[in-house]
């Protein structure tokens, strides 16, 4: 009985080898579905793992040869039954790597293979990201980028980052996450990184844990401004305005050129639910100084002006808070009116031009209650034929 084990053994071993052999003829002839049918029946054999070490990495070898064979071939239908050509290749060549000695021997054949599906996949990622495709780029990059670190590469790196920039625009924070650790535990500690890593635990709600990733980059990168800005819009979805004008003032020092710092301040300053620091002359003065540098900023022109409707409105209400209607009364009530007008008047051509430049339903209907309210007949009407 245990010679005819053996034998039998030996017939199943010979038996898979000539499955291989077929592998390789079928495709020197090109004819590669039977060369893929063949090969697969070798490696799935459940005696494969019996086969010696080396016959195995041989075996995994013509696999990847064959399926190469057949993405570059550009038959479609013989791809249409493949779908998965590119991931056989990269499987069996992982697999073929395994065995040093067998490496050593056909290295440049091999590593010239590796790299042609790293190439493959890394074109494939970049198309996909091009096109908006995140969530598709992202396996691309990482199967790179796992194939480069194989390799050694020095770009491996960059692959993973890749990898994981795609994810984190495909909202897949824990995947994101994932990565940007990987990458930063590779040796990689840039500022970009470690925005990076808080925009993932930002999007799993782990707000805490992002103002940490923060405050370790800018220990690293104390003066980068895009780690400062982060910081800043981390403060204000807090609530913490005080702190986000702290930031914002080193950002500004750093930068004093930049209108979207003053816009930024004046939207601080100009907001009454900020208790302590609302400062409508303040709000004004960032804002005057925003559109001194970008005279067509937008953003500034609209809040500027409504700025200037707000504190009118201040002054309208405490007039019609006045009930009485004696002499004094009466000019107190007409001086409050003409301090909203005042207000008013010089807020209106500010909102103006933001009309004229962005039209919309919003706009129009704050120049609509100002021209009722300064009596502006001619105004109201040429603005509502628009």
């Amino acid at each position: 009985m245990i010679l005819l084990a053996v034998l039998l053994t030996a017939n199943v071993m010979m038996a898979q080898k000539k499955d291989r052999t077929d592998a390789f003829m079928y495709n020197k002839n090109g004819q590669y579905e039977k060369a893929m049918a063949s090969i697969e029946k070798c490696v799935n054999h459940e005696q494969f793992l019996g086969m010696k070490p080396d016959d195995q990495a041989q075996a995994w070898l013509y696999r990847a040869i064959i399926y190469q064979n057949v993405i570059q071939s550009g038959d479609e239908a013989l791809l249409a039954k493949t779908p998965n050509a590119l991931e056989v290749v990269y499987e069996s060549l992982m697999n073929c790597m395994k065995n040093p000695d067998f490496l050593e021997d056909n290295k440049m054949e091999i590593y010239q293979r590796v790299g042609s599906v790293m190439t493959t996949y890394y074109s494939k990622g970049a198309d996909d990201y091009n096109s908006g495709k995140f969530s598709e780029a992202a396996p691309m990059f990482k199967k790179a980028y796992d194939i480069a670190k194989s390799l050694g590469s020095a770009d491996a790196n960059e692959m993973l980052n890749l990898a994981a920039t795609s994810a984190l625009r495909a909202e897949d924070y824990n995947t994101a996450l994932g990565y940007f650790t990987e990458v930063k535990n590779n040796g990689t500690e840039t500022a970009d990184l470690y925005r990076h890593l808080a925009a993932c635990y930002n999007g799993l709600g782990n707000a805490e844990q992002a103002m940490a990733m923060i405050n370790a980059g800018l220990e690293k990168n104390p003066s980068d401004a895009n780690l400062i800005l982060e910081k800043v819009n981390a403060y204000l979805k807090e609530g913490k305005a005080a702190e986000a004008v702290e930031d914002l003032n080193k950002l500004h020092e750093l930068d004093p050129e930049n209108a979207q710092l003053l816009f930024a301040l004046g939207t601080i300053y100009g907001d009454e639910a900020n208790e302590g620091l609302y400062d409508a002359d303040k709000a004004r003065q960032y804002y005057e100084q925003a559109l001194s540098i970008k005279p067509d900023y937008f953003d500034a022109t609209y809040n500027l002006g409504v700025l200037y409707t707000a504190m009118a409105n201040k002054y309208i209400k405490q007039a019609n808070e006045i009930t009485g209607i004696s002499k004094k009364e009466l000019e107190q009530y007409d001086g409050l009116m003409e301090q909203a007008n005042e207000l008013l008047r010089t807020g209106l051509p500010y909102l103006r031009q933001a009309y004229d430049a962005q039209p919309s339903d919003d706009v129009k209907n704050v120049l609509r209650s100002i021209y009722v309210q300064l009596k502006m007949n001619d105004e109201l009407k040429a603005l509502m034929s628009e």
